[in-house]
């Protein structure tokens, strides 16, 4: 019964989330990357339950779009900007980054921030005394990692350098799954997307792909 509420429960639209995620110690970061609209009132209820310190993500805000081959999009693009940065603005994050990806306009999303942080290029922020590196491209993280590996990697963009967690660095691609990361413990909670994520950030429903 409990696994027919779930699937049910994920075919809502929802994600289900770990009971050790909902008791990390924290304080907590949650990365999120390639996001497109269909996504963000799933975000706003898991912002109210996590609760996380911090937010960071890592590029294409509206990824349903596709700004950057339909710059004709740009207004409705902006209204999504709006309605995801009021989502993050009013929850209870201490700090929100956003480093740009592909198909965002900076002037835009800087124009709605708000309190968030927007960011065009890689990034290494420092938080509770670990050193996350915030990136859309992954080869950008990593040429700006290179005089110092931080402890955390957080890049978007596509698949082509999947999640790793090594010795060195915990590298974590923000579309394969959202991450929440227990700066006390270094744990990362993997937290999957809603069903059709994927398939409303390729449009494929739309172009029948």
């Amino acid at each position: 019964m409990k696994t027919i509420k779930k699937l049910l429960w994920q075919m809502m639209g929802h994600v289900s989330i770990d009971q050790a995620a909902l008791h990390a110690k924290g304080p907590t970061v949650l990365h999120i990357s390639d996001t497109p609209r269909s996504f963000y009132p799933e975000l706003k209820r898991l912002l109210d339950i996590l609760k996380p310190n911090v937010i960071i993500h890592t590029g294409d805000l509206a990824d349903d779009l596709k700004l950057e081959n339909r710059p004709s999009l740009l207004d409705s693009y902006e209204k999504a900007v709006i309605k995801l940065m009021r989502i993050v603005n009013q929850s209870a994050a201490e700090t929100v980054v956003f480093t740009l990806g592909n198909h965002d306009n900076f002037k835009v999303v800087s124009k709605h921030a708000g309190r968030a942080e927007v960011y065009q290029d890689a990034v290494i922020k420092s938080f509770h005394g670990n050193e996350i590196l915030c990136a859309h491209y992954h080869d950008a993280a990593f040429d700006a990692a290179a005089s110092k590996m931080p402890d955390f990697a957080l890049y978007g963009h596509d698949l082509s350098l999947k999640s790793l967690q090594s010795y060195k660095a915990k590298n974590l691609n923000g579309i394969e799954a959202m991450h929440l990361i227990d700066l006390s413990t270094g744990a990362v909670f993997v937290i999957k997307y809603p069903i059709g994520t994927d398939n409303e950030r390729l449009n494929r429903k739309r172009l029948r792909l």
